[in-house]
């Protein structure tokens, strides 16, 4: 059978293609709390990585650079999964089980040092995402995850706003941004009131769909700051 290789900093990497596997978008690959026993190479797509918080849950990493690996920590450590992961897009894996695992570990040094580097960078990302989490107020993060959300799934509307469905919203930013469903009903009432966001013309009676106004987006925009 042939070989599938990955290939991450230069190094080679190569499992039997058999244990290639296809997850549809918004299939859950394995859950937080549950017994690891396989680690994933990303051949293709995107996978979210999801950490339960408060009322919701937060994104802690997006994997979607091919060759990126995650799940390696049950098998290092023994214990239940540390986060949700679930494939936001149709995506490509190859599982990677124990015993391969610490073939690769014990033979290769070069795999090994990528594995202790790659922990080491999500260590000192998760410190920062829960200093976030901490500090911020949960008025910020909501606007934060509303703006994230427009620019990601919303419709830019003739003067710089965008328009988005609420619902949707609410879910999503729930879900990444682990701010409970009350608080974000709290927080869009006010951003209302403050006519910070208005309901879209189309919405007047249903409510459906909101516009985030230019400025609202602009001030909320993370990723200019970065």
């Amino acid at each position: 059978m042939d070989d599938l290789r990955a290939s991450r900093s230069g190094l080679t990497i190569s499992v039997m293609a058999g244990n290639t596997q296809i997850f549809e978008a918004g299939t859950v690959i394995f859950k937080e709390g549950d017994k690891g026993e396989l680690m994933y190479i990303l051949v293709k797509g995107c996978v979210e990585l999801r950490k339960k918080v408060e009322g919701g849950e937060t994104v802690l990493k997006l994997v979607n650079t091919p060759n990126e690996f995650f799940g390696e920590m049950s098998l290092i450590d023994g214990r239940p999964r540390s986060a949700t992961a679930i494939a936001s897009e149709r995506s490509s894996l190859i599982a990677v089980d124990d015993a391969v695992f610490d073939n690769m570990v014990l033979n290769n040094p070069k795999f090994a040092l990528t594995i202790i580097k790659t922990l080491s960078a999500r260590i000192r990302s998760s410190n920062v995402q829960i200093s976030e989490l901490i500090e911020t107020i949960p008025r910020e993060r909501t606007a934060r995850g509303m703006v994230d959300f427009a620019l990601q799934q919303g419709e830019k509307i003739f003067d710089g706003g965008y328009k988005v469905h609420v619902e949707t919203m609410r879910s999503w930013v729930n879900t990444h941004t682990g701010i409970a469903f009350d608080d974000f009903d709290a927080c869009l009432a006010r951003f209302l009131k403050n006519e910070a966001v208005r309901y879209a013309a189309t919405s007047a009676k249903t409510r459906e769909h909101i516009v985030l106004t230019e400025g609202f987006v602009r001030e909320n925009n993370r990723r200019d700051r970065q």
